[in-house]
């Protein structure tokens, strides 16, 4: 039996599309029984468009001689925690910062690599398997939308090649559209602000990477920020001392990095080399995504 999984702390649609994914592609490719289940809920960058997809994720079963394959994730200390480490079999994974590690665990395949979204990686993977016949709308929506989330509409300074091929190649067999990206953001952005507090939390990354960040970074992304302030801010923080959050505005294509105050200001101005005038908040010309930002921060 093999469980495909992904980390503890959040689900997003890269790495929930991900685990359905790969589970269809290893049920039609392998003679295993394939389960894709978390023991975490999906954020809102899963809206319920895509939560009505005919792909759910499994019930929990008795994971005592199953075998794992992990998604999205490559940090053993946010694996989910049902994984036995030594049952591993493939880690696939595009946050930078282990692949050392795992490349001494020669047993267990890893491929981590810088690259916009794992759906990209997943998608390849169909397409290496001359496997694309599994591809229907259902699951090209899914892929597609964890490609369109973690680039920021294939506009990250990580998106490839790769994610740009990958995108377009689902939207044209997948029949989805030249307007699928307004109809995802639009549909993730209505959920966000359903219940602020609980989607900026659920897609909260608690880390320390480098004395010049706080370990609780979070990220949304927005059509356009207008309706966020730090009075709303520090109550959604209210039980960490010290945090950040992206706000990325697709609106006007820039990054707002809010703070909870001047101190940890300092280190986003050392990290980027510019001054703010505002006392918990520093505006980039461009936006950035929390992993390039924290790969920024790893390599400063």
């Amino acid at each position: 039996m093999i469980v495909v999984t992904a980390g503890k702390k959040y689900l997003d649609i890269d790495a929930y599309a991900s685990m359905l994914a790969y589970r269809e592609l290893l049920r039609a490719t392998t003679n295993e029984e394939v389960f894709a289940f978390s023991t975490t809920k999906v954020n809102q960058t899963v809206p319920p468009i895509l939560r009505k997809s005919k792909y759910q994720l499994d019930k929990m079963v008795n994971t005592a001689d199953a075998n794992f394959i992990l998604v999205d994730v490559s940090n053993p200390d946010f694996f989910d925690t049902f994984v036995d480490t030594g049952r591993i079999l493939e880690i696939i994974d595009h946050h930078p910062g282990y692949e050392g590690y795992w490349k001494n665990h020669t047993a267990i395949k890893s491929q981590i690599e810088t690259i916009g979204a794992v759906c990209t990686q997943i998608y390849e993977r169909f397409v290496n398997a001359d496997r694309t016949d599994l591809l229907d709308k259902d699951l090209r929506k899914l892929l597609s939308a964890g490609i369109l989330d973690n680039t920021i509409n294939l506009k990250s300074k990580i998106t490839t090649e790769r994610d740009h091929r990958a995108y377009s190649e689902l939207l044209k067999i997948g029949n989805l559209g030249q307007d699928w990206h307004k109809e995802y953001f639009r549909a993730c952005e209505n959920e966000q602000f359903k219940d602020l507090k609980g989607a900026i939390l659920g897609d909260m990354k608690a880390e320390w990477v480098s004395p010049l960040l706080p370990e609780a970074i979070g990220q949304i992304i927005l059509f356009n920020r207008e309706d966020i302030n730090n009075e709303i801010l520090s109550e959604v923080f209210s039980e960490y001392d010290k945090w950040i959050i992206n706000v990325i505005s697709l609106e006007d294509g820039r990054s707002y990095l809010y703070c909870d105050g001047k101190e940890t200001k300092k280190g986003l101005e050392k990290l980027f080399g510019i001054k703010s005038n505002y006392d918990s908040l520093v505006v980039l010309d461009d936006f950035i995504l929390r992993k390039e930002l924290l790969k920024r921060a790893i390599g400063f």
